[in-house]
């Protein structure tokens, strides 16, 4: 809310200068106009006067008619120029002014979905050790306990290494290690890690083709699927299903997510893969998130020369395919 104000009042401040420069320009552009006027008249007066013949007049005339012409040309060339100059330098202003706000929007809700994705895993690990201190508990249920709050902990560690690796994208500082992957294998290994949590609450289809092998980083491709079927499962039903399709046509390999959840805008679509972007306000969003797992997605699949788009999924959900071109990617 305060955001909202502080920009508002900011592009008041800036609309109301803008005017004021434009009420200006008007304003020395008439004055600059009916001097060049009065000059003309001025000397016209002279010539009247100083000059008897009344052919020689005529020319006169002529000349300072020709010449306060082309001075009005020259206002209305420079003017124009000008405004074109003040038009396009206000209208990259505002755009910067609007990016900025935006820009602090997001950070704002970024900052109050981390909090609560911070404070959640490690509230419930603390619940869990306090029980193990405080109660004598069977060995079964300490050890169901224990792995449970070990859960946690191995979500607040995926949380940071989030946090850390769109941070060393965003610098720059991260560079991928390529090697020759059995990319069919590693996303079997992911979804049969993931049926256990991220994917408890969901049905998977998937559909992988055998011995797909491409050249590119194991920790790049771990997350950049990791990332995409967190985000079918994070807005999707209980209980939805989820397909994950993987398959190969000469050099290009494919890899379809679908869910059936509840999809996305083609005003989202542009944006959605921008960092700290999540549809929605913070404060009345029910899904976790930071904004920063398709953010990661996008530049992991530009930093091995492949491509990600999105597509409505109908009759609802969203469609995430990823192409790459192993013949480029070598």
């Amino acid at each position: 809310m305060a955001i909202n104000n502080t920009s508002s009042k900011v592009l008041l401040q800036f609309y109301l200068l803008v005017i004021y420069v434009l009420l200006q320009f008007c304003w020395w552009a008439y004055m600059i106009t009916n001097l060049n006027k009065e000059v003309h008249d001025l000397k016209l007066k002279i010539e009247v006067y100083t000059n008897k013949n009344p052919d020689d007049l005529g020319v006169a005339q002529q000349e300072l008619n020709a010449k306060l012409h082309k001075r009005w040309l020259m206002i209305a060339g420079e003017g124009t120029v000008f405004a074109l100059i003040l038009g396009l330098g206000i209208y990259r202003t505002r755009n910067t002014f609007k990016k900025e706000f935006e820009l602090s929007k997001q950070q704002k809700n970024f900052m109050l979905s981390i909090t609560h994705e911070l404070k959640s895993p490690i509230a419930s690990a603390r619940l869990q050790i306090e029980t193990l201190l405080k109660r004598q508990l069977p060995q079964q249920k300490q050890e169901f306990v224990l792995n449970q709050a070990l859960q946690e902990t191995e979500r607040l560690d995926a949380l940071v290494e989030k946090i850390l690796l769109a941070n060393r994208i965003e610098s720059s500082a991260y560079l991928i290690q390529k090697e020759h992957l059995n990319l069919s294998e590693l996303c079997q290994k992911i979804i049969d890690n993931l049926k256990g949590s991220l994917l408890k609450n969901n049905t998977i289809i998937t559909q992988i083709k055998e011995d797909i092998k491409v050249y590119g980083d194991e920790m790049a491709f771990t997350s950049i699927i990791t990332n995409l079927l967190d985000n079918a499962s994070k807005y999707s039903n209980q209980q939805s299903t989820i397909e994950f399709i993987l398959c190969k046509d000469n050099d290009i390999v494919t890899l379809i997510v679908k869910d059936e959840g509840i999809g996305i805008t083609p005003a989202d679509e542009a944006i959605v893969f921008n960092k700290f972007y999540r549809a929605g306000n913070e404060e009345t969003r029910n899904t976790k998130g930071t904004g920063l797992g398709l953010y990661i997605v996008k530049n992991l699949v530009k930093m091995h020369q492949g491509t990600i788009k999105i597509n409505s999924n109908k009759p609802k959900g969203t469609i995430f395919t990823m192409q790459l071109n192993c013949a480029n990617n070598v």
